[in-house]
């Protein structure tokens, strides 16, 4: 089977899919995937998923517009897994950044132990020679998202410590000393470090004050997330 073949049967799936014949689409599925683990030899079949990746992550081809799965099938992300681990492990690039998109932000089925690092591999991917723009930007979204996380319960409480907080501002401070971000995403990274740095400084002086008051002194609106609290049934 060459990269031609392949998508041909891919295309067999989703036009099933489409066509909203569930049942025959994913034993149609099963089919060609045993098949490919079976007959494609592994080197062909490294060949065939790297172009897949090509065209599926960076290009956005097929169906779908979102990462991280968009639609792929569990079958297929199945043969991804395996061949983005064996690439990682030779320090593959953009495999590694692959891998961080596909599995690195939700939870990876074939990984139910979570014995692969993705955030590791982000780290090996920015710091690799080869590292691209994507993975420039990935890497730094990911220090803001961990900021955007630790604020989640400001004022009453701090999701992360402020040794936490500090390493990812030093990490994104660094990113941004060495590539080129969108102002957009260190727009977002400094309200979050002007907002720790507000609630760090109100915590140590004993919460004396209105947080939300002492925000809107520094030029900042700061609108808390809503908090859901469930009271365990004491009852039964």
């Amino acid at each position: 089977m060459d990269y031609a073949g392949f998508i041909t049967e891919m295309k067999k799936y989703w036009d099933l899919r489409s066509r909203g014949l569930k049942k025959q689409a994913n034993s149609f599925l099963f089919d060609f995937a045993g098949r490919f683990k079976k007959e494609v030899p592994q080197n062909a079949a490294d060949e065939i998923l790297f172009q897949f990746c090509c065209e599926y992550i960076d290009e956005l081809k097929f169906p779908g517009n979102h990462l991280p799965r968009r639609h792929i099938p569990f079958q297929i992300t199945e043969l991804l897994n395996s061949y983005l681990n064996r690439e990682c492990r030779k320090n593959k690039m953009p495999q590694m950044r692959w891998a961080y998109e596909l599995f690195g932000e939700c939870y990876n089925p074939h990984d139910p132990k979570c014995e692969h690092d993705t955030y590791h591999i982000l780290e090996c991917a920015y710091a690799h020679k080869q590292c691209d723009q994507k993975t420039v930007e990935l890497y730094f979204k990911q220090q803001v998202n961990l900021l955007w996380l630790g604020q989640h319960h400001f004022p009453e409480g701090c999701c992360i410590t402020q040794e936490a907080f500090e390493n990812t501002v030093q990490t994104a401070r660094k990113i941004l000393s060495e590539k080129t971000v969108p102002q957009s995403l260190v727009e977002e990274f400094e309200y979050y470090v002007k907002l720790y740095r507000i609630y760090f400084d109100w915590e140590k002086n004993d919460r004396n004050g209105d947080f939300y008051k002492l925000c809107k002194s520094e030029g900042m609106e700061y609108k808390p997330l809503p908090t859901v609290y469930v009271d365990k049934d004491t009852t039964g």
